[in-house]
């Protein structure tokens, strides 16, 4: 009976997340040194701050809504700037690697820690987003949201392509700038901003 209940423990010890990112000595959330953001879902019908959606309208094209997009935080968007159009940082790619950490009480741990590459489509305004998209200066500066990151993304779900098939809710991640795949590449060469 000990050892079932000593397992049952230590499975769970091993299941539970909460913030596996810690502050560094600026107050910045790192995990294995590397930078970490935080992570929520949205799902609207706009074309996003890059203008990615037919000319003359507010619609999306498909593959802004389906395939892995995001809309960053403002100091990210526009690289320090307060643009909330065509930013700095429009068209780049993010790899996002789950920590097994998320926000306590605010999300819940990946089933996998699998990274996945994202484009940026959209901004997250400070404006009505200040808990999660409220930093004050771009990374690097060490300004950080209400949880402890300098970076937030907020992840399109239209379809569930995040949360059915990534089973990701509102994770924490490790997040570096890389090259676009060209799938994802050649779909932001349609967007007004590029």
């Amino acid at each position: 009976m000990r050892f079932c209940l000593a397992a049952v423990v230590l499975v769970f010890g091993l299941v539970r997340g909460d913030q596996l990112c810690q502050p560094d000595g600026s107050g910045v959330r790192r995990y294995n040194g590397k930078p970490c953001a935080s992570t929520t879902r949205y799902d609207d019908g706009h074309r996003g701050s890059c203008g990615c959606g037919p000319p003359g309208g507010d619609t999306p094209f498909a593959w802004n809504l389906n395939s892995l997009t995001v809309a960053a935080s403002q100091k990210y968007f526009d690289d320090g700037g307060d643009k909330t159009w065509c930013g700095q940082n429009c068209g780049k790619c993010v790899k996002l690697t789950p920590t097994g950490g998320f926000v306590p009480g605010l999300g819940r741990a990946p089933s996998n820690l699998n990274p996945q590459i994202f484009l940026v489509t959209n901004d997250c305004p400070v404006q009505g987003n200040e808990e999660w998209c409220g930093q004050r200066g771009k990374p690097g500066s060490s300004q950080v949201n209400s949880h402890g990151y300098e970076v937030h993304f907020d992840l399109q779900n239209h379809n569930g392509q995040v949360v059915n098939n990534l089973n990701w809710d509102n994770i924490e991640t490790t997040w570096e700038e890389v090259g676009c795949p060209g799938d994802l590449a050649n779909n932001y060469r349609q967007c007004e901003c590029h």
